[in-house]
């Protein structure tokens, strides 16, 4: 399939088989660049294993060029396109951000909220009933463990969700044509 008319997908594993064919290429050079004096070349002649070298190199130039188009396009495309979730507008670029770090750092920001610090302290507290005015020391919550697992919930579901729409988004969108740079 020509690249004009290639899905997000399509493009994501066109990346990673030149990746492979970069590397193989690499793997091939080093093979090649070099001999002990008393050994045949692996080509026929000299000449031909320095063309052959040349060669990979070239192939290499060439399809670094086509992976830094190929990426540019795929991060354009996620940059442009637009999604709407559970109500809310967002690029494919944001919900990769959600999808990649930001809603761990929001399962913490929410799973922080606990007791651990405050019956660490109370176990370290030498305080007593007198010292308290009769009261015997313990811990206070500053939180509803109802709306943590409501919030916790709504983050996982959202997670879902994105895992789902991505799926089907990077298989139904076509990669879009970067701008003209003039």
């Amino acid at each position: 399939m020509t690249e004009k008319g290639m899905m997000i997908v399509e493009g994501m594993k066109t990346l990673r088989i030149v990746e492979k064919k970069m590397s193989t290429n690499t793997s091939d050079i080093q093979r090649y660049s070099s001999q002990v004096s008393t050994e045949r070349p692996l080509f026929e002649t000299e000449d031909k294993q320095k063309q052959a070298i040349k060669e990979l190199i070239q192939s290499n130039v060439d399809l670094m060029l086509r992976y830094l188009n190929l990426k540019t396009r795929v991060e354009f495309t996620n940059l442009m396109t637009t999604v709407e979730l559970d109500g809310e507008k967002h690029t494919i670029s944001e919900l990769l951000v959600i999808q990649r770090k930001l809603a761990a750092m929001m399962f913490a920001t929410y799973n922080a909220l606990n007791d651990t610090e405050g019956k660490s302290r109370l176990r370290s507290s030498y305080q007593t009933p007198v010292q308290t005015g009769g009261e015997q020391p313990h811990v206070v919550r500053f939180y509803k463990e109802e709306d943590k697992r409501e919030q916790s919930r709504k983050w996982q579901d959202l997670m879902n969700n994105i895992t789902i729409r991505l799926e089907v988004i990077n298989a139904t969108t076509p990669l879009l044509d970067l701008p003209s740079q003039s």
